[in-house]
């Protein structure tokens, strides 16, 4: 596209015209750029009333509508973990779907048939329950397969595998 001569007259009259008009503005705020300026900071103080007085009374305790505590002994209550006779177990739990005569139904080597195990999922803290059964051979490095609707019970389908804790 080729630009006219008239155009390119009328550029180059902009041109000059905003060049000497940035000049004019930088001088009328008179600051020719050569100064150093260093700025003052204005010193403020304050005084704050801490309450720190000569009143013996200051540093007494304050027991404000309520019972007074128990003076402390430096003896508190150790929580033990619960004795479960080695009958927990971590491991990972996935999920198949059993047939509707089994609808509280779970599959783990590691649990004897017929025990009824509460798996807690690690990463939410839910907890359900099922019946160990034996649905033949288990494939993959699953600890415990649980029917999809106990699965469900403890966590969304895409979480599989999951963490659990397995106790019986």
């Amino acid at each position: 596209m080729e630009v006219s001569r008239v155009d390119k007259n009328r550029m180059t009259v902009a041109m000059v015209v905003t060049a000497i008009s940035l000049a004019v503005v930088f001088m009328a705020t008179g600051n020719s750029g050569n100064e150093a300026t260093t700025p003052v900071a204005e010193a403020t103080s304050t005084t704050y009333d801490l309450g720190l007085g000569l009143d013996s009374n200051v540093d007494a305790p304050a027991n404000l509508d309520g019972p007074v505590s128990a003076d402390p002994n430096g003896q508190g209550q150790i929580a033990y973990p619960a004795d479960n006779s080695g009958r927990m177990v971590r491991g990972n739990a996935t999920y198949k779907r059993l047939p509707d005569s089994v609808k509280t139904g779970c599959s783990t080597a590691r649990v004897p048939l017929g025990a009824t195990i509460t798996v807690l999922n690690l990463n939410n803290g839910r907890k359900t329950t099922c019946v160990n059964i034996n649905i033949g051979p288990m494939s993959g490095s699953f600890d415990i397969t649980l029917n999809t609707a106990v699965f469900e019970a403890i966590a969304e389908l895409v979480d599989a595998p999951l963490p659990v804790e397995l106790t019986w």
